[in-house]
Formats: structure tokens, sequence, C-alpha cells
């Protein structure tokens, strides 16, 4: 009897040493649990108090630089009021003054007339030149794109990565195995026919489509010393040699000569973004009927075009023709978080 009571005791101190052990395991891994949980919250919040803190600096940058043009805009317009009141009021006393000199009737009246001025001593020329789309462009463009691109990297705010479409491609053109870069080439290659291929310009169009919405895109030009990029219609004429416009259903722009950089309007106009371009930004808004273009290394504007209308539109793509000097491809960049 007291052997089997030993027995139970022993089985009974071994089982509960095992279950100790096992607390003091639950009770660590408790207390793991919570350590790791602090340190994670506490990384967490300081990751996130850094890109805040990022975001608010950007916030107040770009309000701040509002604020300063919205300034600069009121000093401008203000003293333009103020000379226009100024200048009404002069000639209100002129009119004043020739209209008594000419109730006196008197023979003095003519001699003083002769010498009333017109004029008044302010004088307006022409107003401030203001245009309130270029000021709105500014600070509409894709604003958390802009930031969180300062924040990361790259982030991708395509509905899906842009590929190259073959059958668009000009004979000349070469497109890659994965079909975002393009190169030109001096010989045409033996293409199937159709409908969709460019036969006179070097273009070629990407496969995707964009009815609705808002799309941005970016493309490596690299050192190319001419290109051609941008938006066109699905309507545009595939067989004819024409000039890249808005009319025409394009909204491109266009680098010529290494350094001459143009926005394919009408009449055309010449960009300045500062710096030779590398890679470029497109922003198409088919709701607010607009095509914007970006210096994608630093994201400053560098034209936007207003009222672009199309049934469906495609990104767009030209070498140009080769000039010896012209052989790098252009990619398509895929943007990765």
């Amino acid at each position: 009897m007291q052997t089997h009571l030993q027995e139970a005791f022993q089985s009974c101190q071994v089982e509960c040493e095992k279950l100790m052990r096992m607390k003091h395991a639950a009770e660590e891994n408790i207390c793991t649990l919570l350590t790791t949980s602090r340190e994670m919250n506490s990384k967490i919040r300081a990751e996130f108090e850094y890109l805040h803190q990022i975001l608010q600096e950007e916030e107040r940058a770009v309000l701040t630089g509002l604020a300063r043009e919205e300034e600069q805009w009121l000093m401008k317009l203000d003293g333009d009021a103020t000379r226009l009141s100024m200048a009404i009021t002069e000639l209100k006393k002129s009119m004043e003054h020739i209209q008594k000199k000419l109730d006196e009737l008197g023979n003095s009246l003519l001699l003083e007339v002769e010498n009333v001025s017109v004029r008044p001593a302010v004088q307006v020329k022409e107003l401030t030149a203001f245009n309130i789309e270029q000021h709105k462009d500014r600070y509409d463009g894709p604003l958390q794109f802009i930031f969180w691109r300062r924040m990361l990297k790259s982030i991708c705010t395509a509905p899906a990565p842009l590929t190259l479409d073959p059958e668009s491609a000009h004979p000349n053109l070469v497109l890659s195995k994965d079909l975002t870069a393009v190169t030109e080439r001096k010989m045409p290659q033996s293409v199937p026919r159709s409908p969709s291929r460019f036969l006179q310009c070097v273009n070629v169009l990407a496969k995707e489509s964009f009815e609705s919405g808002r799309h941005y895109w970016e493309v490596w030009v690299g050192t190319k010393t001419k290109w051609d990029l941008g938006v066109a219609a699905d309507s545009v004429d595939r067989a004819a040699r024409v000039k890249l416009c808005p009319k025409n259903g394009y909204w491109a722009i266009r680098l010529r000569e290494k350094s001459r950089y143009w926005a394919a309007a009408a009449p055309w106009v010449r960009l300045n973004p500062g710096r030779l371009l590398r890679k470029v930004g497109v922003l198409l808004d088919c709701r607010a009927r607009k095509v914007a273009f970006y210096n994608a290394e630093d994201m400053s504007l560098l034209f936007t075009f207003h009222q672009a209308r199309a049934r469906r539109f495609y990104p767009f793509f030209s070498t140009c023709f080769g000039d010896g000097e012209n052989a790098e491809p252009m990619r398509i960049c895929h943007l990765n978080l």
C-alpha cells in the first residue's frame, strides 16, 4: 500500500513538474509576445510618425507654395485694379471739369478746354497676363502619387502594367519579348497585315486602352536624341503620315535635336524642363479630359493638354527614325511597391 502511494506521489510529482515547466514556457511565451508586441508597436508608430512627418512637410510645402503664388498674383492683380481705379477716378474728374466748362459757354471756355488733358496721369497700358488654368495645373496633378513617390522609390497607380501591341507596331519597330521596350531598325520586318498597324510613322500603341478613370504610366527615354510619346485616340489614321496635334487625335510631347522639347499643341509649344528628360510620366484623366506630362524623376509638370476627347484612349510611343545616335530603346516602366 505504501509503495503504491509513493509511486502515485512520484507520478503526480513528475506530472506536476512537467506542467510547471509547461506553465513556465507559456509564461515566457506571454512575456515574449508582450515584449515583441510593444517593440513592434513602437516601431510601427515610429514608421508611421515618419511617414506622417513627410506628408505634413509636403503638405506645408505645397500649401506654402500655393499661398506664396496666390500672394504674388494678388499683388499684381490688385495693382492692376488699383491703377485702373485711379485712372477711372481721374478721367471722371476730367469729364466733370470739361462738362462744367461746356456748361459755362464763355469765350474763355474754349481756350481752357483746349488745354484740358483727356488722358489720366496714371497709365494702364495692359493687364497682367494671368491664366487660371496654368495656375490650377501646377497643383492639380496626381498629388497622392507625387507624395508617395517621394516616400517610396516607386508605386504602381495604373490599373495594370502596360504592354506594347505588336499588331500596331510599324514594320521597322522591334519589340522586346516582354512587350515593354521598342527599338527602331533600318530595315522593315516581314509582319502580318493588320488594320491596326502604323505604316508611315514608326509608332506603336499599348495593348491597354482607357475610356474612363485616371491613369498614370512612365516611359524611360534615357539618352535618346528624339522621340514622341503621349496618348492617341482610337480613331487616328494609321496608314498616312499625319501631324501630331489634338485635332488629329494625338496629345503628345516630343524631343528633337537632343535637347529641344515640344508639346504637340496647336501651335506647338516649346518646353523648358531645366534638364534632359530621362523618364517621362503621363497622366490621363478621362473625366477631366486632360493629358498631363511630368518629369518622372522629380514629378515637375511639363505640360497639360485640356479638352482631350476620344471614344477610347491608347498610350502612344514613337522611337522616331534612327540617325546613328538614337538607338536606345524606349521602355515602359513597370512600377512595383
